[in-house]
């Protein structure tokens, strides 16, 4: 086998077992957070969709078929979960800064107004290490017993969201579908009107804001 067709191999090898390699959790977490933080939450939904890619893709070759969108999701849930989170305190950070009673304050000055965004990025920086870490926790340990699963060795798996559910699972789907509820009220919950919800989005999510 010539050195480039072992190369390929390699790389190969690398993306259908990228849960199990220290190497993909490394990259994936400093992508998440310098491109996230430094630039905007474009790119962590960028960077979770090609995740997601990558695992509908690897799945198709190590896994079950049947149903492998929702297996990917399912798969990905945590970081739906961080978008969601996310995108979430866009929109409610005014009102949060509020309760706290720095909402008045808030909207003074270019000195204060600065104050609460670099608030704003600290506490998804938090968000992003807390979900960073469980990627990481789950590379380090959803690979003991037998390493990466062989390729098609798992046909007849029930979907996961049938089988039995831990605790986490519950925490994070409880969590994403009440996000996406305070999401979807913002117009009602805050004192943002629907089009000034969809411009806060509109500006999170642009790629070089």
């Amino acid at each position: 086998m010539s050195p480039g067709r072992r190369r390929l191999v390699r790389i190969r090898r690398w993306l259908l077992e990228h849960d199990y390699r220290p190497s993909f959790t490394v990259l994936y977490i400093s992508l998440a957070l310098i491109l996230s933080m430094a630039i905007s939450m474009f790119w962590l939904v960028a960077v979770v969709a090609a995740h997601g890619v990558l695992e509908y893709w690897a799945m198709g070759r190590t896994g079950p078929n049947d149903l492998r969108l929702g297996r990917t999701l399912w798969h990905i849930r945590l970081d739906i979960l961080l978008v969601l989170a996310a995108l979430w305190l866009g929109l409610y950070i005014d009102l949060l800064f509020g309760v706290a009673g720095l909402g008045a304050a808030a909207r003074t000055g270019a000195q204060v107004s600065a104050r609460v965004i670099a608030w704003q990025r600290a506490i998804r920086g938090a968000l992003l290490t807390v979900d960073e870490a469980a990627l990481a926790a789950k590379a380090a340990f959803g690979g003991k017993g037998g390493g990466a699963p062989k390729a098609r060795t798992r046909r007849s798996e029930p979907p996961p969201w049938r089988q039995a559910w831990s605790w986490a699972d519950r925490l994070i789907v409880a969590t994403t579908a009440i996000l996406a509820v305070l999401i979807l009220l913002t117009p009602v919950l805050t004192d943002h009107s629907l089009t000034e919800a969809l411009a806060i989005l509109a500006d999170d999510l642009h790629p070089w804001p």
